[in-house]
């Protein structure tokens, strides 16, 4: 099973994100807790752990947001993305995470869908996540797909215009063909397409992805992808501070 990777949450004297560090370890994640963003630093300094993500609350108790976690990200061993995670703040208080640096987020209430699409998000490089050929964004659907002509259900991880990731403990093979109903906020839509990779319990699994396939969609008409970006777009604006 593939290491998993450092989350670092930066809490208070209010220990708000102690429930949220279980649930992250439940989801695969090594995640660490701070008390202090001077605790922080010390631990993202330790040779012991190599944290590819921050944890952080809009209303951290810091004077200068923006420093803070620029020592953090100075002093990290690789680049350190942060995500905002909570209450959603009003206006200027999503402009102190901007100017701090932080895009990505998770608003109240969080499910583990997005807690671990945004985390994977954070720890692949969001930077570089232009050079993906479509937007992807997490939905907690549940759908079914059909194998030959059977139905199985499933829960959609995360869709894009050309795929998405279905979670089942039941995932068909790779290079099967599949087709898989997409419930849109507009209309339900059937796509077909083949399975592209599966997650399933090895020594190759990915820890912090939910056990189930990856499915590339193939022969989709124009207006069913358009259908499929707008929704996409949609719930990804809400993912972004």
């Amino acid at each position: 099973m593939a290491a998993a990777p450092g989350v670092l949450l930066v809490d208070g004297a209010g220990q708000r994100l102690a429930p949220l560090a279980e649930r992250l370890r439940t989801l695969g994640f090594l995640a660490v807790r701070a008390k202090t963003a001077e605790e922080a630093l010390q631990l993202v300094e330790s040779p012991r752990y190599d944290f590819g993500a921050a944890l952080v609350t809009p209303d951290l108790a810091v004077a200068d947001l923006a420093g803070a976690l620029s020592a953090l990200r100075d002093r990290a061993s690789r680049r350190l993305a942060c995500v905002a995670v909570g209450a959603r703040p009003d206006a200027e208080g999503l402009a102190r995470l901007r100017d701090a640096g932080v895009e990505l987020a998770a608003w109240n209430p969080i499910d583990d869908g997005v807690l671990r699409f945004q985390l994977n998000r954070a720890l692949s490089s969001f930077a570089g996540e232009s050079l993906r050929r479509e937007l992807r964004a997490p939905t907690d659907w549940r759908v079914r797909f059909f194998v030959g002509g059977r139905p199985k259900d499933a829960t959609l991880y995360s869709l894009s215009a050309g795929g998405a990731f279905l979670s089942t403990q039941r995932p068909s093979l790779r290079g099967a063909e599949v087709a898989v109903e997409l419930p849109l906020p507009a209309e339900s839509i059937a796509v077909r397409g083949r399975v592209l990779y599966t997650n399933v319990p090895g020594n190759l699994m990915k820890s912090t992805l939910p056990t189930g396939m990856a499915v590339r969609f193939a022969g989709v008409g124009e207006d069913v992808v358009d259908s499929i970006r707008r929704s996409v777009a949609e719930r990804a604006l809400a993912l972004v501070v």
